[in-house]
């Protein structure tokens, strides 16, 4: 079931942080909606299908992005991992354990980006990158990785229900 429900929401997701998402901005920077997603999925303890929805986003998300192809799709999977190996240590608190995936996915993603710019000759100020477009970005994935995640929680739970033993 989570499979198949990953290419609608992923999809969704994407349009939504095209169309709606990238016009709320904090300075320069902006929420990126996939990468909370995955993270809120890969925390969810019953999911098995993390992984798939890792690739399959940063993939959709290559596609859309300037940045070099292999950025969203190292970045999400290493957040996905991020996720599963905190979830197997801090299994108490689950929005605890958002918001430190949160940090550490979008910190993640944006200095890859940042370098991957650099490498490829875009020149960026690295004070002025820090402070407008990545400080900014991430505080806004910690803004709306409260709801994210509730409403995750919810699509994991209806496609993976708990098994009644009788």
């Amino acid at each position: 079931m989570g499979i198949a429900l990953a290419f609608p929401i992923i999809f969704l997701l994407i349009i939504l942080q095209t169309t709606i998402a990238g016009q709320i901005t904090l300075l320069s920077g902006s929420t990126d909606l996939v990468l909370l997603w995955l993270s809120a999925w890969a925390i969810q303890g019953r999911v098995k299908s993390a992984w798939f929805w890792a690739i399959l986003g940063g993939v959709c998300v290559a596609f859309i992005s300037a940045i070099p192809f292999y950025i969203p799709i190292i970045s999400y999977s290493a957040t996905t991992f991020f996720a599963r190996m905190i979830n197997k240590r801090v299994w108490q608190s689950p929005l605890l354990m958002m918001f430190v995936v949160t940090i550490l996915g979008s910190l993640l993603l944006y200095f890859s980006s940042y370098a991957a710019m650099t490498v490829n000759g875009i020149s960026m100020s690295w004070k002025t990158s820090l402070i407008e477009i990545i400080i900014p970005s991430t505080l806004l994935n910690l803004f709306f990785s409260i709801p994210m995640y509730a409403i995750v929680k919810d699509t994991a739970q209806w496609a993976y229900p708990l098994e009644v033993n009788e």
